[in-house]
């Protein structure tokens, strides 16, 4: 009965224990399959495709629409007809909200770069008139209500310029310059200090002769320099920087000659210009001012098979709609080079068309008695494959290149997300600290658990155990802060004890060897405990001999040689010091799996090859490695995992560089680091938050693949050596 009772007993506890381990194991399973799942929603949306609709079509008074456009959060359409009526419309409700007559005949209207607001309209009497559209949010018995009002944005100020004139205008950092051409001569005006709500100063005035007739004006960015172009295709860069003294700097063609210019558009931030040409190409330039001179660099081409009438910009990014001859809409983006959508819309190619502030809609006046909104859903045009993996041309760079860069303090900045930079950094650091780890850390162990003598392998083993609960947080503030100011005051004997060392450890080894077997037999075991005063040893003499080896070898200077002969630049915060930082932490992880698989080896089978008249090196090579190397292999795995995954060694120590090279004397930027880095400063939703996400379930998808192989190796490992 005692028995029984016992049994059944152990048999629930047995049933107990396979379900906790079950539901352990499958708990794990799930948190897993849960992460990813979570990984691949948030990137998921990055790769949908973009779409354009048609929206609403409101109704508006029967007027020559000559200009229509929107509020910054799009809710409100704003109207301006040739008879100077500026009307606002609800765009949900259908309905107008106000409207203001100025008075006066209305010629052309010209946008106000880069205002979303404020407009130049030239009336008849050849008076360019500055109008300013407010929208304010208001409250009214808990209803959110927007009104609008159109007022004159300097006190009535006008500018006289002639009817026929081609026009641009730039306002930035308050200073407003106006360019006007006539023939083969430019007017610029500049207002300095210029303010909303008063009146304009007398303007600094320059007139300037061009080498083509100017039909079409754009003004650089920051008002330094003035793009004129003519019908045929050529093109003249004009430096105006400073209005006393103008000059030109490039005058060339964007169009094959016999081919001319059908339309044309600059992209925000006016470093480049989008050209469609009569023969069907549709093609990016941009401006490149370097020491040598001003050039204008064709970017890319874009596929279209239809020739372009219009082009309109997207105002807060670089991309563009274009209108072919048929009247169907597309939708480009010029840094993924993508034509993104299309919609056969037949609309009007004169109609006076605007993209809204966040590029989520296209407003057309259709006719005198309609405004049709198109609503686009496009939150992520500039990510493509070649955008993350390829050389990409971006705006004032010499050529194609591999760059991250996610965030400026300028507008017009266009973001950088190539991830090679961050893929190679990411295997540089692990590749550099594992070049010291892993050896240091397998023939540690190999050492520790058959040749070292038990009194000393209790004092080793859990000392180097405990090494790997240091922090991580505070090696890498010791490897920057302490280290590398260490090692780049030092960096001759840094190097020379990469080779001092090994010479020394080796003089060592023969020196014991050639010792009487008397001798050798009181220190067996201790081996590691005597080498340690030739490790400093080594470490002394590399430091005594760098001062010579600088001299006779790098010409007095380590960090010149290395810069003029081999190209090497160095950083203070580099490969070295994470290898160094890195490989301590994680030598202990690689060390103490290993260890514990050389100690595990049944001591049955060294009894036996030993007493079969093997030495300990062919038993240790022949039986012990073998049996022991399902564990090894294991121990390199996860430390493999460990430097891959590592954060904050490498983010405080390697200067967070996102470089494209192997040179051990600069530094890199790695995705653990890259995202604790950005993600918080990062937008919802926004495309560097999603890119971000893509590179955690990269790094997430490499250490699965990485385990799942290691597995399958250590699986064969044993069941190939298990049964010796």
């Amino acid at each position: 009965m005692f028995y029984s009772s016992k049994a059944k007993r152990r048999g629930w506890i047995d049933l107990l224990t396979r379900w906790v381990v079950t539901i352990g194991g499958g708990s794990v399973f799930l948190a897993i399959a849960t992460i990813f799942a979570f990984l691949v929603w948030v990137v998921a949306p990055i790769f949908f495709p973009a779409s354009i609709e048609k929206g609403a079509t409101l109704a508006v008074a029967e007027r020559t629409t000559l200009y229509v456009g929107s509020n910054e959060n799009g809710e409100i359409a704003t109207r301006i007809s040739a008879d100077g009526i500026i009307e606002f419309y609800d765009r949900a409700l259908g309905r107008p909200t106000a409207s203001f007559d100025l008075n006066f005949q209305i010629a052309n209207i010209f946008r106000v770069y880069p205002t979303p607001n404020t407009y130049a309209l030239l009336d008849e009497e050849g008076r360019l008139n500055f109008i300013s559209a407010d929208h304010e949010a208001i409250f009214v018995d808990g209803q959110r209500e927007v009104v609008s009002q159109a007022k004159f944005s300097f006190n009535a100020s006008a500018i006289d310029v002639e009817a026929s004139s081609v026009i641009d205008l730039h306002w930035f950092d308050q200073t407003l310059v106006v360019a006007f051409a006539n023939a083969d001569q430019v007017t610029l005006h500049r207002y300095s200090q210029v303010k909303r709500g008063s009146s304009l100063p007398a303007p600094e005035v320059a007139v300037i002769k061009t080498s083509i007739q100017g039909t079409w004006l754009s003004l650089g960015p920051r008002n330094e320099w003035l793009f004129v172009l003519d019908d045929e295709g050529g093109i003249e860069i004009l430096d105006i920087a400073n209005l006393q003294q103008p000059k030109r700097s490039y005058l060339g063609r964007v169009t094959q000659v016999g081919q001319g210019i059908a339309a044309v558009a600059a992209l925000q931030g006016r470093h480049s210009l989008i050209v469609a040409s009569e023969d069907r190409s549709l093609k990016q330039f941009s401006v490149l001012k370097a020491d040598s001179g001003t050039s204008l660099n064709e970017l890319r081409e874009f596929s279209l098979h239809q020739r372009v009438r219009k082009l309109i910009p997207e105002p807060s990014r670089k991309g563009f709609v274009a209108v072919d001859e048929f009247g169907d809409i597309h939708l480009f983006f010029t840094t993924s080079q993508r034509n993104i959508a299309k919609l056969q819309a037949n609309v009007a190619i004169d109609a006076p068309m605007s993209v809204t502030p966040r590029s989520d809609g296209l407003i057309i006046g259709a006719n005198p008695e309609s405004i049709v909104s198109y609503e686009i859903w496009n939150p992520h045009p500039e990510i493509s494959f070649g955008s993350l993996w390829e050389k990409v041309w971006y705006e004032g760079y010499e050529e194609p290149t591999l760059s991250w860069q996610s965030s400026s303090a300028d507008d017009d900045f266009e973001a950088k997300f190539s991830l090679v930079p961050l893929t190679l950094g990411t295997l540089k650091a692990a590749f550099y600290a594992l070049m010291l780890a892993v050896p240091l850390g397998v023939m540690g162990a190999i050492y520790t658990a058959y040749f070292m003598a038990p009194a000393m392998r209790n004092w080793v083993k859990p000392s180097l155990e405990t090494m790997a609960a240091l922090p991580t947080v505070v090696l890498g503030f010791v490897g920057g802060l302490w280290l590398a100011p260490i090692v780049e005051n030092n960096l001759t004997s840094v190097l020379s004890a990469f080779i001092v060392l090994p010479i020394c450890v080796a003089a060592f080894g023969f020196a014991i060897a050639s010792l009487s077997s008397r001798a050798t037999t009181r220190i067996d075991g201790w081996h590691a405990l005597a080498i340690i005063p030739i490790l400093f040893a080594a470490l002394a003499i590399a430091d005594a001999a760098s001062p010579f080896v600088e001299n006779y070898l790098f010409s007095g200077d380590t960090k010149r040689w290395l810069r003029t002969n081999l190209g090497l630049d160095y950083d203070q915060r580099n490969a070295i010091v994470v290898a160094m930082m890195m490989g301590f932490a994680v030598v202990p992880t690689i060390f103490a799996i290993a260890e514990d698989a050389v100690y595990s080896v049944p001591a049955h089978l060294i009894r036996g090859s030993l007493a079969l008249g093997a030495t300990r090196w062919q038993t240790l090579t022949n039986v012990v490695i073998l049996t022991a190397s399902p564990g090894i292999f294991s121990a390199i795995i996860i430390g493999i995992g460990r430097a891959v995954g590592e954060t904050m060694i490498v983010l405080m120590a390697t200067g967070n560089t996102p470089l494209t090279d192997f040179n051990i004397f600069e530094g890199m930027r790695t995705f653990a680091a890259n995202v604790a880095i950005e993600l918080p400063e990062s937008e919802l939703d926004s495309s560097h938050y999603r890119i971000l996400f893509l590179t955690a379930l990269l790094l997430f998808v490499f250490t699965f693949l990485l385990n799942t192989v290691a597995e399958v190796i250590r699986q064969r490992l044993r069941s190939r050596f298990g049964n010796l």
